[in-house]
Formats: C-alpha cells, structure tokens, sequence
C-alpha cells in the first residue's frame, strides 16, 4: 500500500508539475507574443500615417525628429524607415542607407508583402515586423504626384523591432519559480508520507479538493488545516502559500496585459478562463480597430460602434453623439426612441455633462445626475443612462450614450468596460478620418469668400443629379455677377474688391437655407445651387438675394460704405434640360447675361426662346 500511494503520489506530482508549468508558460507566451504583435503593428501603421502627412506637408525631412521619439519607446529596440530602389533612384539613399538591410526587409521590399519574424535564443528575444509602402494613386493622398513610380510599386518600408527578451526572462522566472516551488512540495510530501502515513489520506483529501478547483480554473481555493497533524499541518500551510502565489502571479499576468491594453475586462472565479478571454478579446480589438482603420469615413466608423453594441453587445437603446468645432452636438445614431436628450443640448454641447466635464455620467449615481436626459422627469423610474465621452486630439470629440431598464443595470455594468475597450480603439482613428475630412473640406474652400469652389461643385454634382431623381425633385441653379465689379477696383482698389466680393458672399449665406450651396464660380461671379426646390421657388430666392445686396452697405477698408448691385441668372434642373446638368448651368448662364443686356440689377429666368443652339 505503501508504495502504490507513493507511486500515486509522484504521479500526480509529476502531472501537477507539466500541467502547471506547460499552461503557465504556454499562456504568458502566447499573451507577450499577442501584445507585442498589436503593439508593433500599430506602431507600424502610425509611423506610415504621421510619414505620408510629413511628406504632403512638405516636413519629410523632419521626420527623424519623429522617429527618434518611437525609438524610445519602451521594448522598441530599433525602427527605421527603409527606400526602394525607384525612391532612391529619384530622392538618395536616405538616412538609412549606411545600415545593411535584413533579409526579411530584402523580401519585403521585392515582394511587397508585410513580413514578420520572431528571433529567439537563450540571450535574446527579437520581434520584427516590416511592413511595405506602396504607391496608391488615391484621391486624398496621390503618390504618383511626388514619386516617378507606377501604381502599386512598392516605395519602401517601415521595419520595427522590438526587445521581448525582458518578457521571456519574467515568463520563465515565473515558470522557474513555480517548478523550484512544486518540485520542493513534491519532495516534502513524499517524505511526509513515508514518515506517517496515518495523516496521508486527509491531505490527499485535501489536495484533492484543490486539485479539483484547478481543473475548474480556480486557483484561489485553500486547504483546510483542520484535520491534518504535525508535518502535515505545516505542509497544508505551505501549500496554501503555493496556491496564494500561484494565484498572485495569475493576477500580475493579467494586471501586465491590462496595463498593455489600457484597461481590464470582466472576470469571473476561473482564471485560466479569464486569461483566455482576455486573449480573445484582444484578438476581437484588434480585429475592429484593423476594420475601422480601412474604412473610407468616420460614418463607416461609426456604423461599426452601432453594430457593436447592438449585435455584439446585445444592447438596443443608445446614442452617439458628435461634439462640432462650433461647439454644438449633433446625433450620429439613436436607438430606441428618437431622442434620448433634450434638444439643448444640440444648440450648446456644454449642456452635455460628459462633454463639459469629460467624465463618465453614471444615473446610478443621482437619479437626474444630468438634467437634460430626455425622461429626467417623466419615466426616471424606470430607465437609467450611463454616458462615456471620448476623447478626440485632446478633447471631448464623442460621447456614447448607454440607456437602459433599471432590472438590467447589473448587466450593463459588466459590459462598460468593453465598451470602453472599443470606444478607446476607435478614439485616434476617428481623430485621423476627422483630420482627414477637415483636409478635404479645406481644398473645397475658397480663402477669400467662404464659399465653396468649383472642385465642390464637381465633386458633388453627380450625388445631387442622383438625388434629384430619386425624389422626383428640381435643383436650383442661380448663376450671379456682380454688376461694374471692375470700377470697384480701379476706383478703390483691389483690396476693396476683395472687401466686396466677401460681404456679398456673405449676404448670400444668410439668405439660402442651410442645405443649399454657394459657390464661388469665378472672379466675381457665383452661383447657388438649391436642391429639392418647387416651380418658382429658385426665382423667389434670387430676388430676395438681389434684394438684400441692393440695400446693404458694404464699407470699404478705407471706411467708405457703398452699395452694389448683382445680376442673377437662373435655370431649373432638370425641367429646363433633357437631363443634363451641365447644361442647366449654361442655361443659367445665358439668362444672366439676358439679365446684364437688360440694365442689370434684375432676376432673368431662363426660357427656352433663349437658346436656338443644338450643343449647350
């Protein structure tokens, strides 16, 4: 008996042994490698975003500056920005070019496909990963217009590497320190057992019961002392200080990855379970942060949130909210209900209290912790809001909105953190796309009026023509010159016809609506398109536009005020065209010099009469 229970007893030591230390390390390796991987690529993809804006910017050659401050980051051990042979070709070697290229660079830069590698020997651990640079003929940033390269060829390429070795060296102190601990208990209790065997039962009994809470992924269950003697009871004591560690150090692997994610996630009495999900969810992060990262607009980004509360977190009532440079609220989506706050807080985003403060707005709180939730008065009873602000370059740029029944709040709590997880994911690539928005909205800019310029107009046109016909509607088209434009200069001179030109641009924007569009055309003339219009109506606002410039004074910046006059133009589309929009501009165009042959200062609708031509 007595050797069968020893036979037993190493078995299960040795069992205990691999299966702690082979998980142990398993998932502390696969949780460094997951965290490096992201950490990595995500360097990768800003390092290539911040370059492409230096390089628009005309600051390429600060971009040392840049990636100096990368390399000090922790665990980056080197990043360098590597030429393909058709960019030295037309710029030089580069800053790099002393440096000799890895063969995973070499292959990267011939086969324009990421690669990465994973180095390990008993000194070191080294992760590299380098990532191509291809020429992309896109709209926003056109490379073809700096390099002599056809699309598609690879410019060159980012090569990160970062230092594991400190990861791998605490892994395997915690393997090393959890096999010196089991193999010394292992060796007691074979020696406790021999000595006496009366007590051996009630401590396998015991370890047992902890062996059992293992198999279940809890490691924080201990043995009870009670009925163990002598050795025994310090042996129990021991093992509990094993278990306690064990469970300690679980903690800290999970503590290390939530100090590497920004934040931690729901846990329940299984830890390796815990562990797992913890993996999972940075795989599924991951995964939505690449998806958001290639879609074309902050819509898209937003689009994907919505999906991931409703389908993924199972939630039907939520906002989101977008917080404008003008320092007003507009709603991105609402579930639900058509509106979860009151409209105060659209006029004046500082009525939002997770704006205005930047913290979570948590009803549990107080009831009506913020007065303008929509049911502060009516149904509090029934519903509570939990409301997470996001910060964007700085600032409050978004704020998520969380309603829900007072019976699911335990629920909701458990979700907040992953929605948090998300929403910090989703953070710099909504500031990217809203960086980008700005960029392209600038180019669609006139500097000195305000109004739009013709590359708006040619961007757009298309999209109106659609929309026309699919709501069976007209479109406006008011083409307007400003009558003896000329004498303003040479009379006043050119900074005076700059003055004009900017006060009528801005007549004309208070008496459109919001939805219509002012474009500057050319010199002095502009035109106004109105979508959605009835019969009569495009007439109706040219006269009021002629109207308020006839009898607003514009002072000079000499201080002399004068009063100008337009002619206006206009046609329909598509009534006065067979479909053709362009040609509804022409059309326009020849009722405003009607308009200019008849004295000026008038409104002139286009007729038909008008033109005899078959080509416009």
């Amino acid at each position: 008996m007595q050797k069968g229970l020893i036979a037993k007893l190493l078995v299960i030591w040795i069992v205990v042994l691999i299966l702690v230390l082979s998980s142990t390390i398993f998932f502390i390796r696969q949780s460094i490698l997951e965290a490096a991987k992201d950490k990595t690529i995500t360097i990768a993809e800003v390092v290539e975003d911040a370059l492409t804006t230096l390089m628009v910017t005309n600051s390429i050659n600060k971009r040392h500056i840049f990636l100096d401050q990368i390399r000090v980051m922790e665990n980056v051990e080197d990043i360098r920005v590597i030429r393909a042979e058709a960019v030295i070709r037309q710029y030089g070697k580069g800053i790099y070019s002393e440096e000799p290229l890895y063969p995973i660079e070499k292959e990267v830069l011939t086969s324009g496909v990421p690669k990465e590698e994973l180095i390990e020997s008993l000194r070191k651990v080294t992760y590299r990963v380098v990532i191509p640079y291809k020429a992309e003929p896109v709209t926003a940033v056109n490379c073809m217009k700096c390099h002599n390269v056809k699309p598609g060829e690879v410019l060159g390429a980012i090569s990160i590497t970062m230092d594991l070795t400190r990861y791998r060296n605490f892994g395997l102190l915690i393997a090393s320190g959890l096999g010196l601990i089991i193999s010394a208990l292992g060796s007691l209790a074979l020696w406790f057992v021999i000595r006496n065997l009366k007590n051996v039962n009630n401590f396998l009994n015991e370890i047992e019961k902890v062996f059992s809470s293992f198999e279940k992924g809890k490691f924080s269950s201990k043995m009870n002392l009670t009925n163990l003697k002598e050795e025994f009871y310090e042996l129990g004591e021991k093992v509990n200080k094993v278990i306690e560690s064990l469970d300690n150090t679980l903690k800290r692997v999970r503590e290390k990855v939530y100090e590497l994610i920004g934040y931690s996630l729901m846990e329940t009495e299984n830890e390796i379970r815990d562990t797992e999900k913890i993996i999972d969810e940075l795989v599924r992060i991951s995964q939505f942060k690449k998806t958001i990262e290639l879609d074309s607009d902050k819509e898209e980004v937003y689009r994907r949130i919505e999906s991931v509360l409703a389908d993924y977190m199972s939630l039907d009532k939520f906002s989101i909210y977008e917080v404008k440079d003008d320092n007003t609220i507009e709603k991105v989506s609402v579930q639900g209900k058509n509106l979860w706050c009151s409209e105060v807080i659209f006029e004046n985003a500082d009525e939002c209290r997770a704006k205005r403060t930047g913290q979570d707005v948590d009803s549990e709180e107080f009831r009506c912790i913020c007065p303008n939730f929509a049911m502060c008065d009516e149904e509090i009873e029934n519903y509570c809001y939990y409301c997470i602000p996001i910060n964007i370059g700085g600032k409050v740029g978004n704020v998520v909105q969380i309603v829900y029944e007072r019976e699911m709040r335990q629920f909701v709590k458990l979700l907040i953190p992953y929605i948090k997880g998300y929403l910090s994911e989703a953070s710099p690539v909504l500031e990217s796309k809203r960086l980008m928005e700005q960029l392209k909205k600038q180019s669609y800019i006139d500097r000195l009026t305000g109004a739009f310029n013709r590359r708006f107009l040619e961007d757009i046109v298309d999209k109106l023509v659609a929309q026309a016909h699919r709501r069976n509607a007209n479109i406006g088209i008011l083409m307007i010159d400003v009558d003896f434009f000329k004498q303003v200069n040479d009379t006043y001179g050119h900074d005076a016809g700059d003055t004009v030109l900017k006060q009528i641009s801005d007549t004309i924007k208070k008496t459109i609506r919001k939805s219509d569009y002012l474009i500057r055309y050319g010199g002095e003339e502009f035109m106004v398109i109105l979508p959605d219009v009835k019969d009569g109506y495009s007439e109706h606002v040219a006269e009021k536009i002629r109207q308020k410039i006839e009898e607003t004074p514009i002072t000079l910046p000499t201080g002399i005020a004068i009063k100008k006059t337009v002619s206006i133009g206009v046609s329909e589309f598509p009534k006065d065209c067979r479909g053709k929009f362009w040609q509804c501009v022409k059309f326009a165009d020849v009722a405003l010099y009607r308009a200019k042959e008849e004295g000026r200062n008038k409104v002139v609708r286009f007729k038909p009469e008008m033109w005899d031509k078959e080509e416009y």
